[in-house]
């Protein structure tokens, strides 16, 4: 139920991927400008020492030869190749690799995340009063709060970005390992592994700039609130996120293999704006709020009274 109404609240408000996609793409190209600035000798050496031609040479079998366990063992070599660059010219490169991926983790996640609280005041104004705003509108307005929040998101949720970043990898060099068995396996472990891990994370945070957006709370009260919400619906939440953070990985991964990456350019930013939606769905939802899903339709989930403990409830008269 939740990833229908999700659904039919995406699609009324799919015009929003039209504006998040050229933030997006300016987000990207600052961020892009300052790592390469920065990390330039790192840059120069890998490509002297064919990292990037090796890459171009994965893309092109990719697209032509879409076998799932080979693009894996590719980019095992790849990373293998690219630590071996990086160890034949250590004292000049580690510290360069160490600020690409601050640059990068850091960067993306703040500038592309400003975006987020202008997303969850589009979508309540839409839910809860059938308006519509401007996007960027939404983002000045709320600047102030989305620098707060996405600060606080870089000591939060950005660890745990990068432990899964690091699990992935990790993975990646199960392809390294010459076994019939553990190779056949691989490729379903490191999917199933992926999904796991982004729809927990997901679970975790996903009504965090709801909460701030729908009842004003502090940045760390709004955390507080959506642990609350999101520990006393776990499993209704995190089955939904489970199928959806699966569609995402399937959708984006055929998309760059079978339009040469072209559509990504419409995949990630819808997949982010659905991601979003699915967060304030399950956050109204939760929360007994009313919601519009379409002009005519408004959904009326069951109140808070209906579901929570008595015990729970004593603060409340």
């Amino acid at each position: 139920m939740m990833i229908t109404d999700t659904t039919k609240v995406f699609m009324r408000n799919g015009g929003l991927v039209w504006r998040i996609l050229p933030y997006m793409l300016v987000s990207l190209l600052i961020v892009g400008g300052i790592a390469i600035a920065v990390c330039y000798p790192l840059f120069k050496g890998l490509a002297e020492a064919g990292f990037f031609a090796q890459l171009g040479e994965l893309y092109y079998e990719s697209i032509f030869n879409v076998r799932i366990d080979q693009i894996f063992a590719s980019m095992s070599d790849i990373l293998m190749s690219m630590g071996q660059i990086i160890s034949a010219n250590i004292a000049e490169f580690v510290p360069l690799v160490i600020a690409l991926v601050l640059i990068i983790s850091i960067g993306c996640s703040f500038f592309v995340g400003l975006a987020e609280l202008a997303i969850a005041d589009y979508l309540y104004s839409n839910m809860a009063s059938n308006s519509r705003l401007s996007f960027s509108s939404c983002f000045i307005k709320n600047l102030g709060k989305s620098a707060k929040l996405q600060l606080a998101k870089l000591a939060v949720v950005l660890p745990v970005d990068l432990l899964i970043v690091a699990g992935v990898v990790g993975l990646l060099l199960l392809f390294t390992i010459q076994n019939a068995i553990l190779a056949f396996f691989a490729p379903f472990i490191m999917v199933v592994a992926l999904v796991v891990l982004v729809s927990l994370r997901q679970t975790l945070f996903c009504m965090w700039a709801p909460c701030m957006m729908v009842h004003n709370r502090s940045v760390w009260g709004a955390l507080k609130e959506n642990f609350v919400v999101m520990s006393k619906n776990f499993g209704t939440i995190f089955s939904s996120q489970l199928v959806m953070t699966l569609i995402y990985v399937g959708l984006n991964i055929a998309t760059l293999l079978f339009t040469a990456s072209a559509g990504l350019l419409l995949t990630i930013p819808a997949t982010m704006l659905f991601a979003a939606t699915l967060g304030q769905v399950a956050y109204f939802s939760t929360n007994g709020l009313r919601f519009y899903i379409d002009e005519n339709e408004i959904i009326s989930p069951k109140k808070k009274e209906d579901w929570e403990h008595i015990n729970a409830l004593k603060d409340i008269i």
